[in-house]
């Protein structure tokens, strides 16, 4: 008896009256469209006439003309009978039972909440058959990935669609949100050096950070010294890293933080100062809220449950993501473009909804290469992004972490002509230690905005430029042996 009870499923609740009631109001008054347009679809409709009918109105309605019963029944399957009506009878019916035009917006909410209803309801029994029937290429986690990935679709659809609202009401309350935040030091994330808020302004709740920088550019150390100093003070923060291990994060973290060559820290080749110090940070690290997550193969999917449990478990303030070029592109079968955009589009709605600053990591392409062999600059510009210039719609803030020492490094050998080797040679010389953050966009401030900073390669931090050298340890040598 369980058995069977189990296979007899209850009927799927429906709105179909609210359907029929807001065609209706549409055909009587095509203003009435209007009110639900933002937010509702043909797709969200139960019905395939119901659903046609809906997209038959709003294409005409958004050309000017004029939707109703007699308008729109050409477009309509002529020989379509509903029940024992015609079209034509349908659409009178329709209009005979049509709901008042006032009530347009909420019945089209009631629509696309049991659109979403169904999803869910879709959503768990697919849940449920992967689990008891798991394919061989699955797994629990990704059974969890694709899930999260469909409830934030099912989530966003009605939400973003709906999202507008009057000037009037959003104004005040954008007034008193931000005079709230001008003096909550919270709300804010600073830089962790001046000259990088200067630029760029101090990270967001709710944005999404952009970082270019080439190859060994040290986009690495960069993020791993900027959430040592979030989180000493107070930040909640995460590196998500795709690219190095939790063990060699933790490490060149810890050296920048000593002032340890990570060299002789990897190698374990530590004088008595510097094994104090190191043993100082690894007191400190105790008690810090800085969290290593390292992930092999990921997608976007992936991160997401990540983030949303870890903000559900420790709370985060900020996660920097090493990098993008690493994580694995949503919809195989769209084109690359497409598909990059939907990447930075996922990772602006995460931090969104996660109310959290998200810095995403990118790596430069080589395009600089073939600009210089033309003659042009090797300066950083928003095409040689990963994904292209396009990705600049769906970051609040980019910038680019910009040191030319390594590639005049890279170009000398390269050059056979000695007067233009020398000049290359120059260029390097000049630009040792130095390293530049060129502002891309800033979404509150004016972009363009360049700043100066240095490199200590030995430590591989960066620091402010007049920032006075740390003084040297003393040597063991005993340790060397």
């Amino acid at each position: 008896m369980n058995a069977i009870a189990r296979e007899i499923k209850p009927a799927l609740p429906d709105v179909i009256e609210a359907e029929k009631g807001l065609l209706g109001a549409i055909l009587i008054a095509n203003d009435a469209y209007w009110k639900v347009a933002g937010f509702l679809s043909a797709d969200h409709f139960s019905d395939e006439l119901l659903a046609a009918i809906y997209r038959t109105c709003g294409t005409m309605i958004a050309e000017g003309r004029s939707a109703n019963p007699i308008t729109i029944k050409p477009y309509l399957p002529a020989d379509q009978m509903v029940g024992d009506m015609t079209i034509s009878a349908f659409l009178a019916h329709l209009v005979a039972e049509a709901a008042p035009p006032i009530m347009a917006y909420d019945l089209g909410r009631s629509i696309i909440e049991m659109w979403a209803r169904h999803r869910l309801i879709g959503l768990a029994q697919d849940m449920e058959a992967l689990a008891r029937n798991m394919p061989v290429d699955m797994n629990p986690t990704k059974i969890i990935s694709v899930a999260a990935d469909r409830l934030t679709k099912i989530a966003q659809e009605g939400d973003e669609r709906a999202g507008s609202l009057k000037y009037g009401v959003v104004l005040p309350r954008a007034v008193n949100r931000v005079a709230r935040e001008s003096g909550d030091q919270a709300s804010r994330i600073p830089w962790f050096l001046p000259e990088i808020s200067q630029a760029v302004g101090d990270m967001r709740r709710g944005n999404l950070v952009g970082v270019m920088s080439d190859s060994g550019g040290g986009k690495t150390s960069f993020s791993l010294q900027q959430l040592r100093f979030a989180a000493g003070r107070g930040f909640k923060s995460a590196f998500f890293s795709i690219e190095i291990s939790e063990e060699e994060a933790a490490l060149q973290a810890a050296a920048q933080q000593s002032h340890i060559a990570l060299g002789r820290l990897d190698g374990y080749t530590l004088n008595t100062n510097e094994k104090t110090g190191l043993e100082k940070e690894m007191m400190e690290a105790a008690d810090l809220p800085l969290y290593i997550v390292g992930f092999g193969e990921c997608s976007l999917s992936d991160i997401r449950v990540k983030a949303e449990a870890m903000v559900k478990s420790q709370g985060l303030d900020l996660i920097i993501i090493d990098h993008a070029k690493m994580i694995g592109l949503p919809n195989p079968k769209d084109i690359f473009a497409d598909r990059i955009n939907a990447l930075y589009r996922g990772l602006k709605a995460m931090a969104k909804a996660l109310n959290i600053a998200i810095v995403i990591l990118i790596q430069r392409n080589d395009d600089w290469k073939q600009r210089w062999k033309g003659g042009g600059s090797i300066r950083p510009m928003m095409g040689d992004a990963y994904g292209g210039s396009g990705v600049k719609q769906n970051l609040d803030v980019w910038f680019s972490l910009y040191r030319p020492e390594p590639l005049y490094k890279e170009l000398i050998p390269l050059e056979r002509r000695e007067e233009k080797r020398d000049r290359l040679i120059q260029d390097y010389d000049r630009s040792r230690g130095k390293a530049w953050i060129i502002n891309h966009k800033r979404r509150r401030g004016e972009p363009g905005q360049t700043a100066e900073i240095r490199f200590e390669a030995e430590y591989t931090m960066f620091a402010s430029p007049m920032e006075e050298a740390p003084p040297a340890f003393d040597f063991d040598e005993g340790a060397m042996l």
